[in-house]
C-alpha cells in the first residue's frame, strides 16, 4: 500500500487521529530489507521505510493536539534469518530513527513466525528488537501478544518477557491481550516494575465474530468494550489501545471513554 495508495494510509492515521488517539503508527513493519527481498524491492526499503514515517509524520503535525509517532520493529511475517536477527533489526532500527520516529516499538517476529522459528529463536528475536531499538536512544516499547494463558506464540510467560524487555533496554511494557481478566492479572503480577517502566495494555475485540472483521462494530458494542477497558486504568495500565479485532469504532469509544480520564505524559526520552 506505501507505493500504491499512500493516501489511504494517509487518511487512516487521520482518521485515527482525529478520534483522539495520542500515539500513531507508521506502517513499517513490512519495510525492512529482508520483508521487500522476495517481490524484488529490497533496494527501496530505507526509502519505503522513510515514506511510512513521513505519512505518519504529517498526519501527526496536521492535529492540533501533541502526537506522537512510532516507527514498528519486528512483526514482520518475513522473519530474519537466524544469525542476521541483530544486524537486520539494528539496521531497520537506524532507519526508523533517521525518519523523525519518537517511539519504536519493539515486537520480535510475528507470532505466527514465533511458532515456526523455534522458541530460542523466537525469543532471541524479542530480545534484538528491544536491544536495537533502545540504541537508538529513542523511546523504547517492548510490545508482546500474549494468549489467553498468558503466554506468548513461543511459551513464553509474560512475567519472563517483562524481565528480559527490562533488562534489553525497554522503556514501557506493553501488553496485547484477548481479555480484560488477562490484562488485570498482568498488570496486577508486574505492579513491582510499575516504578521503573510504563506498562500498558492492548485490549482485543472479545465480542468480535470471526467474521465480521470488516464490518464496523455497532456504538453500543464498542462503548461496553471501551467500558470494561476503563477497568484497566483503573488497575495502574498507562497506555491503552486497541488489540486483535478492534476497528476504527473501538477507538473512538476508547477516545471518548478517556477523555475524562486525567493522563500524563507517555514519553520519556522523546520528550
Amino acid at each position: 500500500m506505501l507505493r500504491e495508495s499512500p493516501r489511504a494510509i494517509a487518511e487512516l492515521h487521520e482518521q485515527e487521529i482525529a478520534l483522539g488517539i495520542d500515539v500513531v503508527r507508521a506502517l513499517t513493519s513490512a519495510t525492512t530489507t529482508r520483508a521487500l527481498a522476495p517481490i524484488g524491492m529490497a533496494f527501496r526499503a530505507a526509502a519505503l521505510t522513510g515514506t511510512a514515517v513521513e505519512l505518519a509524520t504529517e498526519a501527526a503535525g496536521g492535529a492540533a493536539r501533541r502526537v506522537a509517532v512510532a516507527g514498528i520493529l519486528g512483526h514482520t511475517a518475513a522473519a530474519p534469518m537466524a544469525d542476521r536477527i541483530a544486524e537486520d533489526y539494528a539496521v531497520h532500527a537506524a532507519r526508523l530513527a533517521a525518519a523523525g520516529c519518537e517511539i519504536l516499538v519493539a515486537c520480535g517476529f510475528d507470532p505466527a513466525q514465533a511458532a515456526c522459528v523455534g522458541p530460542t529463536v523466537a525469543r532471541l528475536a524479542r530480545r534484538a528488537a528491544v536491544v536495537s531499538a533502545s540504541t537508538t536512544q529513542l523511546a523504547t516499547w517492548a510490545l508482546v501478544e500474549l494468549d489467553g494463558a498468558g503466554r506468548t506464540a513461543d511459551g513464553e510467560g509474560f512475567e519472563e518477557v517483562a524481565r528480559s524487555a527490562l533488562d534489553s533496554g525497554a522503556d514501557a511494557l506493553l501488553f496485547e491481550v484477548p481479555s480484560v481478566e488477562l490484562g488485570l492479572n498482568v498488570l496486577r503480577r508486574l505492579e513491582g516494575v510499575a516504578h521503573e517502566v510504563q506498562v500498558g495494555v492492548l485490549l482485543g475485540a472479545e465480542s468480535a465474530q470471526a467474521d465480521g472483521a470488516d464490518r464496523i462494530a455497532p456504538a453500543e458494542i464498542c462503548d461496553a468494550w471501551a467500558a470494561s477497558a476503563a477497568r484497566l486504568i483503573e488497575a495502574g495500565a498507562r497506555m491503552l489501545g486497541g488489540g486483535t479485532g478492534t476497528t476504527l469504532a473501538h477507538l473512538g469509544a476508547l477516545a471518548k471513554m478517556l477523555r475524562t480520564t486525567q493522563r500524563a505524559p507517555l514519553l520519556r526520552r522523546a520528550l
